[in-house]
């Protein structure tokens, strides 16, 4: 069953406008647009299902009865009942449009047949289209601005509790689907005021780096998502592992060494180096080494890992450095632990995340907002974020009906 329409419609539109201006046009259009689209929405609806129901008549096409499975051709079985109201908020305000009721004459049930074929659900009041502006909008700025936002712009009234099940219910239908290839998997968390726990909790994201493009000056890296997790057992879900990926690229989280290992056999598991060096400061701070000699180490280390040398040479240098941090028995511990993933003979295609530094801004910019979140609510909000900055394909599905 497939509606169609080609037609002319004409509007007997009343216009009362003290002094006409062009400020003055596109207020009194603003408060009259409801009742313009219904008006324009509502001919073009009804000539498409009448369009149909005579089509059906003439035995061209068929109707089908949703409640007992019978399919009538032609004027016999089924007696049109008139029709009902549906009012549905959209982008362009709110629209009311008739849906004609049909009796089956062999269930005795009357149905609106047509509903299913516009995409109307039963008990359906938003459309699909406003639901992603408004989702996308609260991608910017919290619940209750973006409520007031839409109402102001829009002329809808969606509350901020409305807005945020829009989300939640949006989230459970994503799917994400890594590239069949990729250059490297990126991953790495962002500190959010989430859950019920006093500390904050890691937000973490994982990345494919698929492709680079543009000039030798202005490189552009192509990422897409891999996953999204919240709190301390979530990297399952942000890395779910895969045969084919050569190189994956992480902070030094002991969490994810067995992880990577697991489920990543044929990657290299790469610690990013500025992780390395930024990491080391905490560990100094543990063994009460000053300020300014941590500065000074973190230099050195950094010195160290970046140098254009031999790898037996770097080694040699990096086992001197450990050496040489006696006074700080954490540092050494943690820089030992390291150099497994740190120093390679072949250089990696990516030794930093420092591609997804920009991600975890956009996290922060959106997220710290003076208020704690759910931990599943600051999840599913910036997965559904990053999916359209970066999945385009994962998220117009999410869209679908």
């Amino acid at each position: 069953m497939l509606l169609s329409v080609n037609t002319v419609v004409h509007l007997a539109v009343k216009v009362d406008i003290q002094q006409v201006t062009i400020n003055g046009l596109s207020e009194w259009l603003f408060t009259a647009r409801d009742q313009l689209f219904s008006q324009l929405v509502g001919r073009v609806v009804t000539q498409a299902q009448e369009q149909w129901l005579d089509a059906v008549s003439r035995a061209q096409s068929e109707l089908i009865c949703t409640g007992c499975g019978v399919v009538h051709r032609g004027r016999t079985g089924w007696t049109r009942r008139g029709s009902r109201t549906r009012r549905i908020k959209t982008s362009s305000g709110t629209l009311a449009f008739p849906l004609l009721q049909v009796t089956c004459r062999d269930c005795g049930a009357t149905r609106t047949p047509c509903a299913p074929v516009m995409g109307v659900a039963p008990q359906q009041r938003i459309t699909t289209e406003l639901k992603r502006k408004a989702i996308e909008r609260v991608f910017e700025t919290s619940y209750h601005r973006s409520a007031r936002a839409i109402r102001d712009c829009m002329g809808v009234s969606v509350s901020a509790t409305t807005l945020h099940r829009y989300v939640q219910d949006s989230a459970r239908r994503v799917q994400v689907t890594p590239a069949p290839e990729c250059i490297a998997i990126l991953a790495d968390a962002a500190k959010v005021r989430a859950g019920s726990r006093a500390e904050f909790e890691d937000l973490r994201f994982a990345f494919q780096l698929t492709a680079r493009s543009g000039t030798d000056s202005r490189r552009r890296a192509h990422l897409r998502v891999v996953g999204v997790g919240i709190g301390l057992r979530s990297w399952p879900q942000v890395l779910p592992g895969d045969e084919h990926t050569a190189l994956v690229v992480t902070d030094g989280e002991p969490a994810l060494e067995a992880h990577v290992r697991k489920r990543y056999p044929n990657a290299r598991h790469q610690f990013c180096m500025w992780h390395a060096v930024y990491s080391l400061d905490y560990s100094l701070l543990q063994d009460r080494i000053p300020v300014q000699q941590r500065k000074g180490l973190r230099k050195e280390l950094a010195g160290v890992l970046w140098r254009k040398a031999s790898l037996r040479r770097r080694r040699r240098l990096y086992e001197s450095y450990i050496e040489r941090l006696s006074y700080s028995r954490t540092s050494q511990t943690q820089l030992r632990r390291a150099a497994a993933h740190l120093l390679f003979e072949e250089a990696s295609a990516e030794v930093t995340t420092s591609l997804i530094e920009r991600q975890m801004r956009e996290v922060d910019r959106r997220t710290w907002v003076g208020a704690r979140w759910s931990t599943s609510g600051v999840r599913n909000l910036m997965l559904l974020s990053m999916l359209r900055r970066h999945n385009a394909d994962d998220y117009a599905r999410v869209w679908q009906t």
